[in-house]
């Protein structure tokens, strides 16, 4: 028999509704009818279930009620049939299948039956259970997402894990209200932390309510400590957590256990098909062993073909990775995925910009991911795609040691993290490259990669406005360019550093100072020395960048004809980023002097950036094109123009806020 309706329930509402609307128009028509309640394990369809059959139970003349799971007593259809005709109650029950199936449909014929199953593993078996009345229904729960119960025709509903305001409330129940205020962020990390699975939640919330001296804050504390995670979701030492998905794990097949355990080594919840495939290590595709896995709800497809893992279905995967490969394997798998997200990242950034690079990647062995018009953009959208895995990864790759990874990582994502302002990322990634530069450095005496990262750490800061901290790294960056024995990388390299420089004393209003620094910078791009095939690119980026400075230190013809050779140049190079900024740039130099064509410019830059989502750069053209619109007697729509930049300046504000904290994390 399956247990009671649950007493705390939360959501689910319009779920039942639903579900209890469609029993009674199958039942109005006289349709017999099938409802399969699909999910994880944990995730609350057999309460769902129940709270149905209560409300629905006294419209029916008899309810059989059985659970087919690995802990029930009744798994194969006899056994179920025995449990069944018990409470059916004919004259005689065959000692055969055939004869017990027909005696069951003789007897529900004659009355309306409602037949509930729990955890129900195939289509068929629910078919041969269906009662024979018109209006017989059968209400079911299933952790597989099979394709035979659409095939059988049977309606379905897949239930998700609950929303963050719902978990919370149901971790809630029960608790002093008083307490439950006090400790409002602790309740909301342990919520976060179960994953807003349904079962962990009830599991922690009677723990809280049992354990009244414990406060949220002390069981949050042994929660992030506990060596078994799992181990820590049980009643009375019942580990009913961590039942539910042992059970799934053992009724795979051998090599769809392997996937399942090595996805528990992947960093992320959310992972590509090719990633599955390089985990499972054998050459083949994966894409069976992931169908598998999705039937058995262990992982969920996602719209763009990706997959996603539940958090708590992770952690069971990872210790059974812990528990059944080698050490020396983890690595090794770790290390396959950092290569593999590095040529990746590195294919990717070979697309959004032809700058100079030193990781390895870079020396022509990686062809550019995309081509053509759309390139651009499909890069772009990899990259935002897998950003979340990429900081793990690299992340990963610190910890495990991996020096050269890390740094390389880093160095490939950071033109990236830079145009899309995601400066929180940056700054994490680039002080763990930075870390790992400097052991790449004392193991080899390459003192590239510092000065690599040295530079994009400083980028970072600049973008949240801590200039100082900035300046510091980019005199760090140009002092170890001295070590750099060949000429042709040290040339670029400093000259790219003095511009950061002169970014940096124009923001701080040291126009004259920003100027030298161009054009000291200028010098080592016209030396003989820099490599002749990043030249013109690199005096068209000095155009841009020191346009809007020349115009502030009163050379404003310099600085219009600058940015007309930028802005010329970026429009026939892949680089979007620098086409948009090169015309924003143009525009901003040619308002000063309230030129006629500044308008035109600064709004088809301002559809770019924000076409691109280039956050910084639609800020600040915003801001230009409406002082612009005012001071040429268009005050309202100077206003509404200002005040979308505004929107974006706070937004700004926050992910610099963001920046910051991570710095202090870290």
């Amino acid at each position: 028999m399956l247990r009671s309706a649950p007493r705390r329930f939360v959501d689910r509402e319009a779920e039942r509704d639903e579900l209890i609307e469609q029993v009674s128009l199958a039942r109005a028509q006289r349709e017999q009818g099938v409802f399969v309640l699909q999910g994880m394990g944990g995730v609350g369809k057999t309460a769902l279930m129940l709270w149905c059959v209560r409300e629905l139970a006294p419209s029916f003349d008899l309810v059989l009620e059985v659970s087919m799971g690995a802990s029930a007593e009744a798994k194969t259809v006899e056994e179920i049939l025995d449990v069944f005709l018990v409470q059916l109650e004919p004259r005689v029950t065959p000692p055969t299948l055939d004869g017990k199936l027909a005696v069951y449909r003789a007897e529900t014929a004659r009355r309306d039956v409602l037949v509930v199953l729990d955890d129900v593993d195939s289509a068929e078996s629910v078919e041969q259970l269906i009662p024979a009345s018109p209006a017989g229904v059968v209400l079911a729960t299933s952790r597989q997402r099979l394709e035979a119960f659409e095939f059988a025709g049977f309606a379905t509903m897949r239930l998700d894990v609950l929303s963050e305001p719902y978990g919370i409330e149901l971790l809630s129940q029960g608790l002093d209200p008083a307490v439950a205020a006090e400790e409002e962020r602790a309740l909301a990390d342990i919520a976060k932390l179960a994953g807003y699975l349904p079962l962990a939640l009830t599991i922690a919330g009677a723990q809280l309510r049992a354990r009244r001296h414990e406060r949220p804050s002390a069981l949050l504390a042994r929660l992030e400590s506990a060596q078994d995670f799992l181990a820590e979701f049980q009643v009375d030492r019942d580990r009913k957590l961590e039942f539910v998905y042992e059970a799934s794990y053992q009724a795979l097949q051998p090599r769809e256990q392997m996937l399942y355990r090595r996805l528990g080594l992947f960093p992320g919840r959310q992972f590509p098909v090719w990633a599955a495939s390089l985990l499972l290590g054998e050459g083949t595709p994966a894409q069976d062993a992931l169908l598998a896995l999705s039937r058995a709800t262990l992982v969920g497809e996602l719209a763009d073909g990706r997959y996603e893992m539940h958090s708590i279905i992770h952690r069971h995967a990872q210790r059974h990775a812990d528990e059944a490969e080698h050490p020396a394997d983890i690595r090794n798998l770790r290390r396959a995925l950092g290569e593999a997200y590095l040529d990746f990242a590195s294919a990717r950034e070979l697309v959004l910009s032809s700058r100079l690079h030193f990781g390895s990647r870079f020396d022509g062995r990686l062809a550019p991911a995309y081509a053509g018009e759309d390139g651009y953009r499909r890069a772009v959208g990899d990259l935002e795609t897998e950003m979340p895995n990429l900081r793990r990864i690299v992340s990963m790759a610190a910890e495990e040691g991996f020096s050269d990874l890390t740094w390389e990582l880093a160095e490939a994502v950071a033109n990236f993290l830079f145009q899309r302002g995601r400066y929180a990322d940056a700054i994490a990634v680039h002080l763990l490259g930075l870390a790992a530069a400097r052991q790449v450095c004392q193991e080899t005496g390459d003192v590239r990669p510092l000065v690599v990262l040295h530079t994009e750490l400083g980028k970072a800061y600049y973008s949240v406005h801590e200039h100082a901290l900035a300046a510091e790294q980019f005199a760090f960056a140009a002092e170890r360019t001295d070590r750099i024995a060949e000429a042709a990388v040290a040339v670029p390299v400093l000259a790219k550093t003095l511009v950061w420089q002169g970014l940096v004393h124009s923001r701080l209003g040291r126009y004259g100072t920003a100027v030298e620094c161009l054009e000291r910078s200028a010098q080592l791009v016209a030396d003989p020395a820099f490599p002749a095939g990043l030249r013109l690119r690199e005096e068209r980026l000095l155009d841009m960048n020191g346009a809007p400075i020349l115009a502030k230190a009163g050379r404003v013809a310099e600085g219009i004809e600058a940015a007309e050779r930028a802005a010329a140049h970026f429009g026939a190079d892949t680089d979007q980023a620098n086409h948009a900024k090169s015309v924003a740039n143009l525009g901003e130099v040619l308002s000063g002097v309230d030129d006629a064509r500044a308008e035109e410019h600064l709004r088809s830059a301002l559809a770019w950036e924000k076409e691109l989502g280039i956050v910084d750069f639609e800020a600040y053209t915003g801001e230009v094109l409406g002082k612009l619109l005012k001071r040429t007697g268009r005050t309202e729509e100077g206003n509404v123009v200002l005040a979308r930049a505004a929107e974006l300046y706070e937004l700004l504000a926050d992910q610099r806020a963001e920046a910051l904290r991570a710095d202090l994390r870290d």
